[in-house]
């Protein structure tokens, strides 16, 4: 029995070896796959099969297989280390950007409003903003704090919005083609004149229509390529992780994520309608051009099933 127990641990512990080797692999696949999709959403729990299999290996003397299991945890902490090592934010003018899925409309705007006033929120991008909680948020502490808007209600989860506490010009859509509403605009923040500011949301990658959000992750991308060089803000619900290669496909030509800037780690938004309100999967980011991240943090928004975004920027 005792041999039969020790057999059946090493067998497991080269299976999570090789679920690490898959999570990393999984980092850089540009799958169009529904299954890995959805796996490279959980490539970051990967470490504790990965810390349990070097367990196994060194309390069991496994001595040729244990750099197996190392390297494979190494290769893994490889791919999320970006986004623990913080830059040093230099001397310079500073603002907020605040990001929120209002899921269907039916986030508390009171509570919002709240934030945006406790933080000193500059900017706010959000999603899913229906022609009523539109109305509920120009008649909110929202717009009396950024009186300038541009919005694109619609139905369900299709509508967007800008929120700024400058002046917007040059409003419009991305591009057409999208399923949901994503705008642009641009803006003069404090230290950075002629910012352009961009409010995300592609499709979700939904079981059995995963092709919505390859579309629509592409498309955007496309877009964001051929923008004008200078100051730029991607703010949404992404419906994407640092972990998929669509997402860091948009961290080209200067834009880094915020949360890489400022050392924040993982930093899980969504779900926090289920498992207990715990969410465990970074959906909604801060992209930026030109600027520096000091801070990342999150929010809970009452009605919403993502947590709110709110970072501290320096424009050098």
């Amino acid at each position: 029995m005792r041999r039969f127990f020790r057999f059946a641990l090493l067998l497991v512990g080269w299976a999570m070896v090789v679920a690490v080797g898959v999570a990393v692999w999984l980092h850089y696949s540009r799958s169009r796959g529904e299954l890995t999709i959805f796996l490279t959403s959980a490539v970051p729990f990967a470490i504790v099969p990965g810390v349990l299999a070097v367990v196994v290996f060194v309390v069991f003397r496994r001595w040729l297989i244990l750099p197996v299991a190392i390297a494979a945890v190494l290769a893994l902490c490889f791919t999320q280390l970006p986004l623990w090592v913080a830059q040093t934010p230099p001397a310079g003018e500073r603002f907020t950007v605040l990001t929120a899925n209002l899921l269907f409309g039916q986030a508390d705007v009171d509570q919002l409003a709240d934030v945006v006033t406790r933080e000193g929120v500059d900017l706010a991008s959000l999603q899913e903003v229906t022609p009523e909680s539109l109305a509920r948020l120009n008649a909110s502490g929202v717009a009396r704090e950024l009186p300038y808007s541009y919005a694109v209600p619609g139905t369900f989860a299709m509508g967007t919005a800008i929120f700024s506490r400058t002046p917007l010009s040059g409003q419009g859509e991305m591009d057409p083609n999208t399923v949901l509403h994503n705008l642009k605009a641009r803006t003069d923040l404090p230290g950075a004149r002629d910012t352009q500011v961009f409010a995300m949301h592609p499709g979700a990658p939904l079981r059995g229509r995963t092709d919505v959000w390859v579309r629509d992750m592409d498309l955007l991308h496309t877009r964001m390529q051929s923008i004008p060089a200078g100051r730029a803000i991607m703010a949404g619900d992404f419906n994407a992780t640092w972990d998929q290669v669509r997402y860091r496909d948009f961290l080209q030509n200067g834009f880094a994520d915020t949360a890489e800037q400022s050392g924040a780690g993982f930093v899980p938004t969504y779900p926090t309608d289920k498992w207990g309100g715990k969410p465990f999967l970074a959906l909604d980011h801060v992209v930026v051009r030109g600027f520096t991240a000091s801070s990342v943090d999150t929010f809970d928004l009452r009605g919403s099933d993502h947590r709110g975004v709110v970072v501290s920027l320096v424009a050098p």
